[in-house]
Order: C-alpha cells, then sequence, then structure tokens
C-alpha cells in the first residue's frame, strides 16, 4: 500500500525537471545518501536518457558504493552523451587511478585537464576554484610564458596570454598591496580567458631503455632505507640524463601550474589535473620493481609537481597519508645559493595513527608540541639536481629553507610521488 508521502513524493517527481531532480542529487551525495541518489539518478535518466549530468552523479554514488565496474559505465556513458563534460573524463581517470591502473588514467586526465582548461574565446568563464588572483602565480606565468618565446614559441595564444597576464599584474602592483585580490569587472573577463589556462604541453614520453639509472645499486639502497629507522635514505643521479632533460623540458614548457593558493606562494599541479605524462609513469612503475622490500604492493595514488619562487617560502611542516614518499628535485645545481640546504627536513617520528588528518598534515602548532616532546630528532637532505628522497610518509617533514638565484630556469621544482596507505603499514 503506497503512503501519502509515497504518492506526494511520486507526483513531485513527476513534474519536476530533471536539473531540479539533479540539484537533489547532489544534496542527497553530500549527505551520503548513496543508495537514494542512485535511485533518483535513474529515475532521472528514466525521465531523459540523454540528460549526462545523471550518469555522472549515478557514477559517482556507484563507486562510493564500492560497485566500480558499473560506476565506470556510468560515467563512460556520461562522456559519451557530452565528450566536452571534463567532470565525466576526470572520474573515469581517477577511478582507473584508486583501482591501480594508473597507465589507463593518463588520457583520460590529460583530456579533463584540456576541456576544463582550454582557451576559451566566446564568454570565458572563470573556473570555481581561481577565487581571486595572485601576483606571484601571475609572475610565475608571465615568466613561463617569456621563457616559451624565448624558445621559439610563438603561437598567438601564447602571446596573448603573455600581454593580457601582463596588463593584469601592472593592474595589481598599482591597486592593491594584497597577494590575492579579486578583479574589477573591466579586467576579470580577460583574467577569465587567459589566467589559469592551457595554452602549451610538452609532451615526455616512456624511454625504451628505462628512466631510473641503472647503476644504482638499489639493494644498498633498500638496506639504508631500513637501516635510518624508521625508514628514511635519498639517491643522487636517481634518473638517467635524458630522463632528467626530458621531465625537466615537461615541466619548465607545459602550462600546467594551476595550483597557486599555497601560504608560500609557489605553484602546483597534480596528477588530476595536468601534471601526467607517460614519463612519470614509468618513473613511479620503475622505482617498485626496482626497490620490492620498500615498496611491496604499494601503489601509487597521489603525484604532483611545485615549483617555489626565490624569495617565498616552501611546504611547512606535515606528515602525509601514504605508506612511502618519493621527493626528487630538478633544477640544476648552480641555482641553489646555499648547497648545505634547499632540499628536505625529514623528522625521525611518525606521525601517530590516532591523528585526524587534519592535524598530522596542517596543525603546525600540534606537530611542533609533539615533536618537542618525544625529543624528534631531523634528517636534512641538501638540494642536489637529480636527487631522490625517500621515506616513510608517516613522518613529520617540511621544505627546507633555500636561497636560489632569480631568474624562471633557476626556479626549484620539486616532484612528489605517493605509495600506499599509512593505515595498511
Amino acid at each position: 500500500m503506497q503512503t501519502l508521502f509515497g504518492r506526494r513524493a511520486q507526483a513531485n517527481e513527476s513534474t519536476e525537471t530533471t536539473a531540479q531532480l539533479q540539484t537533489q542529487v547532489q544534496d542527497l551525495l553530500a549527505a551520503a545518501q548513496y543508495d537514494a541518489a542512485e535511485k533518483l539518478c535513474r529515475l532521472i535518466i528514466q525521465k531523459d536518457e540523454r540528460f549526462f549530468k545523471a550518469y555522472n552523479s549515478l557514477g559517482f554514488a556507484l563507486q562510493l558504493m564500492g560497485r566500480t565496474s558499473e560506476a565506470m559505465q556510468a560515467y563512460q556513458s556520461a562522456r559519451t552523451l557530452n565528450p566536452d563534460y571534463w567532470q565525466a573524463a576526470y572520474n573515469i581517470g581517477n577511478l582507473y587511478k584508486l583501482t591501480g591502473q594508473l597507465d589507463a588514467a593518463l588520457s583520460p586526465f590529460y583530456d579533463a585537464m584540456v576541456m576544463r582548461r582550454k582557451v576559451q574565446a566566446n564568454n570565458p568563464q572563470a573556473d570555481p576554484q581561481d577565487k581571486g588572483i595572485s601576483q606571484s602565480k601571475l609572475l610565475h606565468d608571465i615568466e613561463q610564458l617569456t621563457y616559451l618565446i624565448s624558445q621559439g614559441k610563438s603561437d598567438s595564444n601564447i602571446l596573448d596570454a603573455k600581454a593580457a597576464l601582463e596588463e593584469i599584474l601592472q593592474y595589481m602592483k598599482q591597486h592593491s598591496a594584497k597577494v590575492v585580490m579579486e578583479l574589477p569587472p573591466s579586467l576579470s573577463a580577460k583574467s577569465a580567458k587567459w589566467f589559469n589556462r592551457f595554452v602549451n604541453y610538452r609532451d615526455a614520453p616512456a624511454l625504451p631503455g628505462g628512466a631510473l639509472n641503472s647503476d644504482i645499486d638499489w639493494a644498498a639502497v633498500e638496506d639504508a632505507y631500513f637501516a635510518n629507522a624508521p625508514g628514511m635514505t635519498y639517491i643522487d643521479n636517481f634518473l638517467k640524463p635524458e630522463a632528467l632533460t626530458s621531465l625537466r623540458r615537461f615541466c619548465l614548457e607545459s602550462t600546467l601550474w594551476f595550483d597557486y593558493q599555497y601560504f608560500g606562494e609557489y605553484v602546483g599541479c597534480t596528477i588530476e589535473d595536468g601534471f601526467v605524462c607517460p614519463l612519470l609513469l614509468q618513473i613511479a612503475e620503475e622505482q617498485k620493481a626496482a626497490m620490492p622490500r620498500i615498496f611491496g604492493d604499494h601503489r601509487i595514488h597521489g603525484m604532483w609537481g611545485y615549483k617555489y619562487d626565490s624569495e617565498r617560502t616552501g611546504i611547512s611542516i606535515h606528515a602525509d597519508f601514504a605508506a612511502i614518499n618519493v621527493n626528487f628535485w630538478l633544477a640544476p645545481d648552480d641555482a641553489n645559493l646555499d648547497p648545505d640546504s634547499g632540499g628536505l627536513v625529514i623528522w625521525d617520528k611518525e606521525a601517530p595513527l590516532n591523528w585526524e588528518f587534519d592535524d598530522y598534515n596542517n596543525n603546525t602548532e600540534k606537530i611542533t608540541a609533539f615533536l618537542q616532546e618525544t625529543g624528534a630528532k631531523t634528517f636534512v637532505v641538501p638540494h642536489r639536481q637529480n636527487r631522490a628522497a625517500l621515506f616513510n610518509s608517516d613522518l613529520f617533514h617540511k621544505t627546507d629553507n633555500f636561497r636560489f638565484k632569480p631568474g624562471y630556469e633557476n626556479r626549484r621544482i620539486n616532484v612528489t610521488m605517493l605509495f600506499g596507505d599509512r593505515r595498511a603499514t
């Protein structure tokens, strides 16, 4: 027997538009009511089988319920119905990544980034994450575009982007001392078109002969890692010269440094939003094969790059939600004005397993007190080009103080790869 509430709900569902029902789906997902979200998504699809957003939300609900094959089908249906819907491509890539198929994630992640960040000629809209314009981000992007022009890149998008960003930066310097600010309407359209847009990509393909330095005694590296409890060491000449050169060019020339709202005013990019190429995947996989005692069955679940301004600071003290961290550096040695620093500081104390993520990743005051109370000692890894720091992700660490020469090619560049889950170790 149908209840009065059930009849009313059915009546409402029959009269509400698919867009209104989709809003209800988002509310259900936010409230972790995944079964209800699934049912409502299927109802929307019955009403309009071409409503691609409902397929995408259905995939998300199914994924969170652990039904990954069904989720993938739903995401693919959304992308088939609307090939320009970047969220579906992103979700396909993310699901591949979460299920250990990072090689399959490369293409959809790249496609999502291009669709999301491409230059929009007509009625451009700023990306929702770009809340305010950062002077340090503008400085980086102008330096990068100037570098590309010096390398013979004369694409009209590159030239127009540089001119527009220089105008915006000049306005900011004249009208505000703020590091980040909202722009007036007279500049907002220009900013939406050119700020944080994808205008150049330098591919870094996998190398047939391998990416890691084959002369390294990897068993000795493993021994050093375990001898320096609770797990830390570093490796010099980590990559083959041709791998180092290719990856450095990828970082210098690819305009994909979209993340900028950091306290230290550095810029960054994640695998999910452009920091993706076959060479990075090759490096990740070859490490696991070279050091099986350290990596075991841990899958890579995070990868990003950061670029730093020589006049600002790096990442504050924290631990990561992973089992193993790999950090390696690409800037030339002569860019570093203090060879005894500029790298990484690692403490020999692990984040307590009962701490929440915000405690061990963001709460500097609590972390500092813990390290003082436990008598933690530091392991300092000075910056060197092609040096990799390898350590237990539970260990607290931070970017060391650094002094680098000014200039785009002298910017400190860090690549981070995270493997495994701290709870599984």
